[in-house]
């Protein structure tokens, strides 16, 4: 009798999402310089040349996992066309906080991770920021100046790093950290634009 796992016949873009997930698994858990390679093919019911063959190295399952993780980030703080601008803003930011929760180690474990490639990490945040920047600018009518698209870059910076800093799911520290960041927000938008 063999140890070996079987593999189901997958689609290639399937397969790659399947390979994604439990690696974020592994390096949530195990971190990045122990996650293993083999350990996640044996998992994903696939041999370690499979997952080379879709990503080439280590780092660049990472850079999947963590653009897999901003892809999740970016549905979850989707604006609602039919709900008000500013109710839009506080539900993403709410969400944002929920995901950088202590209850979802998952995410908090792979954002620690992920500070061992720096340059990588600012590439994929820039771009989810760059996003999210066009995103608030398009609902709030905006005009595009170099000043407000730096501020809204900052401001994003603000939230991420209260993320870090709002530990507890409870909802009075959670709404108060939402109102903070509004305030912020509207402090930076130009005074005729609401």
């Amino acid at each position: 009798m063999s140890n070996a796992v079987k593999s189901v016949r997958m689609e290639p873009d399937n397969r790659q999402q399947q390979i994604i997930a439990i690696a974020a698994t592994h390096f949530a858990r195990d971190g990045y310089d122990r996650a293993s390679m083999a350990r996640i093919g044996a998992d994903a019911g696939v041999t370690r040349a499979l997952i080379y063959h879709y990503f080439p190295s280590k780092t660049a399952l990472f850079e999947a996992v963590l653009r897999h993780e901003a892809d999740t980030l970016l549905a979850l703080t989707q604006f609602d066309p039919m709900q008000d601008v500013f109710q839009n803003i506080r539900q993403a930011i709410f969400r944002y906080l929920e995901h950088f929760s202590p209850a979802n180690n998952h995410a908090i474990n792979l954002h620690l991770q992920a500070n061992r490639l720096p340059d990588m990490v600012e590439r994929i945040s820039r771009n989810y920021h760059e996003i999210m920047t066009a995103q608030i600018m398009m609902a709030l009518n905006l005009n595009e100046t170099p000043l407000l698209r730096g501020a809204l870059m900052a401001w994003l910076d603000f939230v991420s790093t209260l993320s870090r800093e709002v530990p507890t799911p409870d909802a009075p520290s959670r709404h108060d950290a939402v109102e903070l960041c509004v305030t912020a927000l509207q402090a930076i938008i130009p005074k005729n634009a609401t």
